[in-house]
């Protein structure tokens, strides 16, 4: 027959050792067996290859006396000589099937030492190189390569042979099928390891090509280098530091850009301009740039450094340079005030109120309702009430009360 159409290798399905590696520490790795999907794994194998092949092709099975090869390569048997969906055109007698030592799997040892000594002994495997790194007790994937190397010369030889088979299979293990192809192709040590292993029952195809009768790789072999590219690619940029961009706000109409700290304080006379309708607003600007906001009665200025780092002041008469409450405690929005004061509190001086005291001349008038800016801007009458002690919160001692007790 001469050389076979097409060579196809196969892994393994799934293993007890690949499902639980601590198996290798009480069972020899030549015993361990399929776990109940593996075998399914096997027998999907062997529909996919009844895909691929011809009527008339012919097979010869070359397996690892491993058991778990053994296993696969009878999986996939059953599934290939099945008569279910429909008869299969390759009877079990006319598949030839061969036990290979040279293709069992790389020797790591007798039993296999705890998983802590295995760890580290694949981080050492992992830092020398798999392909010269030797197993205590066990070989490298290099003295794997010598007895492929063999089996391949061994198996070229048989291509001369007039009965042999149309396809050959070799079902065998991960680091087999590629230390396989290494041989074969030529690979150098680096693509070597740089090679990702092969899945359970995955089909590794390589067809012979009717030009020059060389075999074609039909697979794109994985690597570690592709999917570390690939993850690379697939990785997010990371966010870049944000950027503090300038601040474009607004104060009273006046659009003011700058990269400092905002006005966090409102002037106690905008707190109460809705309740002073006759207050008016004029805005003007100053040579230097500044903005100046006046309104009658008791005056606020203020200063708006336009800069990239600006500070507002705040320049309020007399009144405002002590006790005023801040916007997170405003005060309410009418107070009963009867007498009026340089700051809206009780007394002109902003001494506490006698009214009603002993010391008080004459009887007191009845509490009229006035709005707090309308004290603000010195509107109150001068009459005297006993709610003047509680406008008192607001106020100070002058220069002129001090020493007095109230």
């Amino acid at each position: 027959m001469g050389k076979p159409r097409m060579i196809i290798l196969i892994r393994h399905a799934q293993s007890e050792g690949n499902k639980n590696r601590e198996i290798h520490q009480t069972v020899p790795d030549h015993r361990v067996k399929l776990t109940p999907e593996g075998w399914k794994q096997a027998e999907a194998a062997g529909l996919k290859l009844r895909s691929l092949l011809r009527p008339d092709d012919t097979l010869h099975f070359f397996t690892s006396p491993y058991r778990r090869t053994r296993e696969t390569t009878e999986g996939i048997l059953n599934a290939l000589t099945s008569s279910n969906p429909a008869p299969s055109p390759f009877p079990r007698h006319t598949i030839k099937v061969y036990e290979e030592p040279r293709l069992r799997e790389q020797d790591f040892g007798n039993f296999q030492p705890g998983s802590s000594e295995m760890a580290r002994m694949w981080s050492e495997r992992a830092e020398y190189g798999h392909f010269f790194y030797r197993i205590p007790n066990g070989e490298s994937a290099a003295d794997a390569y010598d007895r492929v190397s063999g089996f391949n010369d061994t198996l070229w030889r048989s291509f001369g042979e007039d009965d042999f088979a149309s396809v050959c299979v070799l079902v065998t293990h991960g680091l087999m099928t590629r230390v396989f192809l290494m041989k074969w192709y030529h690979f150098s040590v680096e693509y070597f390891e740089d090679l990702r292993n092969v899945d359970h029952c995955e089909f590794v195809v390589m067809k012979r090509s009717r030009e020059n009768q060389k075999y074609i790789l039909q697979n794109e072999l994985r690597t570690w280098s592709a999917m570390r590219r690939e993850r690379e690619e697939l990785k997010e940029p990371e966010s870049p530091i944000p950027v503090r961009k300038r601040w474009v706000g607004s104060l009273d109409g006046y659009e003011i850009e700058s990269g400092g700290r905002q006005a966090r304080r409102q002037n106690t006379v905008e707190m109460f301009a809705d309740d002073a309708p006759d207050v008016e607003r004029v805005k003007d600007t100053n040579s230097k740039g500044e903005v100046e906001k006046k309104s009658r009665g008791t005056m606020a200025t203020t200063s708006i450094q336009t800069s990239d780092h600006y500070d507002l002041q705040y320049a309020r008469s007399d009144a405002f340079q002590r006790g005023l409450p801040s916007r997170s405690k405003q005060l309410p929005r009418r107070l009963e005030i009867s007498e009026e004061g340089r700051d809206g509190g009780g007394s002109r001086s902003g001494a506490p109120s006698r009214t009603g005291s002993e010391a008080s001349d004459g009887p007191s008038k009845p509490p009229v309702q006035r709005s707090m800016a309308m004290a603000l801007h010195g509107q109150l009458n001068r009459d005297t009430s006993p709610y003047r002690a509680r406008a008192n919160t607001l106020g100070d001692q002058s220069e002129d009360d001090e020493g007095e007790t109230p």
